[in-house]
């Protein structure tokens, strides 16, 4: 009876010592399981004061197989899961601290739905100006597991544009099934902003909004008649103007060639008079020859009241 009760005693004794060696190996702090875009990772803090060998193990857990290792003997306070988990159904993780042989408590997650709790990142967005519209071309995010069409049974997007001065003044398309969006009824010549976001209905799910991206709206492409009578006068205008110009240097320029180019042919001796330097023989003749003796007569300049005087008198002039 006596064996009996020391037995009991030292098995008391060695569980709380085994105890007390487990409790000084502190617990993993902060453990969450987050998701993006179908990826799955789980992460944790280390504990404060914890030494510098310290090392974490991390488990998920199955319906068919309960808990199974994953991650062994790391110094990182993560574990990454998204190439081999499937994003349906609920799962589990546990991650616990080991210090040589000593461990500390397993810290357990709650149940986790990839497909439910998964954050979607933004999609790509791209914008075309094209006759007075803007076309919005969404591209679904790169996810790390499956496509997300192949999840969601209904994909759609929300879009919201405003100028691009006036970001509190958007407008929203919501739930739009296509990836092609056409922004109607824009102010022609203005910069619009345009941002969207993946939206899941079964689920109200909504991902993150995309970076703003902007483009310029340009006119419809309709003239007016009026701009086209107008434009129409006035290539008549500038069409019959260059045909006059061209007239005019035309025959100018015909008359400029018909004066430097006669048709009509000088005489020979005309020529040669011209081509002739100015001594030549005859202006040397005349240079030479002597000069005419001057002739003189005298003048008598008779007014009207002489002659009449004379008259009278009978006195001839």
């Amino acid at each position: 009876m006596t064996f009996t009760f020391l037995s009991k005693n030292c098995f008391l004794l060695v569980l709380c010592t085994t105890a007390a060696v487990v409790a000084t190996v502190p617990e993993p702090k902060n453990v969450r399981a987050t998701s993006i875009n179908f990826g799955m990772v789980l992460e944790w803090e280390a504990p404060r004061d914890a030494p510098g060998n310290l090392t974490y193990s991390v488990e998920f857990w199955s319906y068919s197989s309960g808990f199974i290792p994953w991650c062994s003997n790391i110094h990182e306070t993560r574990c990454d899961f998204s190439k081999n988990l499937s994003v349906f159904g609920v799962h589990k993780f546990r991650v616990r601290a080991e210090l040589q042989e000593e461990t500390s408590p397993w810290v357990e997650t709650p149940e986790f739905s990839i497909d439910k709790h998964t954050q979607i990142g933004a999609p790509t967005v791209k914008l075309i100006s094209k006759e007075g519209d803007i076309e919005v071309e969404i591209q679904d995010p790169d996810m790390r597991n499956q496509e997300l069409r192949n999840v969601y049974s209904r994909v759609s997007y929300n879009i919201r544009y405003w100028k691009e001065d006036e970001a509190d003044k958007f407008s929203m398309l919501n739930d739009q099934l296509q990836n092609r969006v056409v922004l109607l009824q824009l102010e022609p010549w203005t910069r619009y902003c345009v941002q969207a976001q993946v939206y899941i209905l079964y689920s109200e799910k909504r991902g993150e909004f995309s970076k703003a991206v902007c483009e310029t709206s340009t006119t419809d492409g309709k003239v007016k008649p009026w701009v086209t009578a107008l434009v129409m006068l006035g290539s008549m205008v500038v069409v019959m103007g260059t045909v006059m110009v061209i007239f005019f240097a035309a025959l100018y320029g015909y008359k400029a060639i018909k004066f430097l180019y006669p048709s009509v042919k000088l005489p020979e001796h005309f020529k040669q008079y011209l081509i002739e330097p100015p001594h030549s023989y005859i202006f040397l003749a005349m240079q030479n020859s002597p000069q005419p003796e001057e002739q003189c007569h005298e003048v008598f300049i008779v007014s009207e009241a002489t002659e009449s005087s004379a008259t009278k008198e009978g006195t001839p002039l």
